[in-house]
């Protein structure tokens, strides 16, 4: 019986433990932003970071063709000249 309630307990700290984890993993969120921003012929694409989720700030998330992710304030003309751009280069993509 005490065999059965160890087992029982094991495999519930285990869900849980992965539950946490998986979470962790996938919430990313930008602390800071970037001092400089690259250009946008070396972006690929970029995605918003809003304070109302997780994060505790707004942000743009430039990810690089090399793979690397830039925090960029949202509301700096350099940001918004790269999102113009990055919206042309994809216009009229499915």
């Amino acid at each position: 019986m005490a065999s059965t309630r160890f087992i029982a307990v094991t495999l519930l700290v285990v869900f849980i433990l992965q539950t946490f984890l998986l979470q962790t993993e996938s919430a990313t969120c930008c602390l800071s932003y970037a001092k400089s921003i690259p250009k946008c012929h070396r972006m690929k694409r970029y995605t918003i970071q809003t304070d109302m989720g997780i994060c505790d700030m707004d942000a743009i998330i430039f990810h690089t063709k090399r793979g690397a992710s830039i925090c960029a304030n949202s509301s700096n003309g350099q940001t918004k000249m790269i999102i113009e751009c990055l919206n042309a280069r994809h216009k009229g993509l499915p």
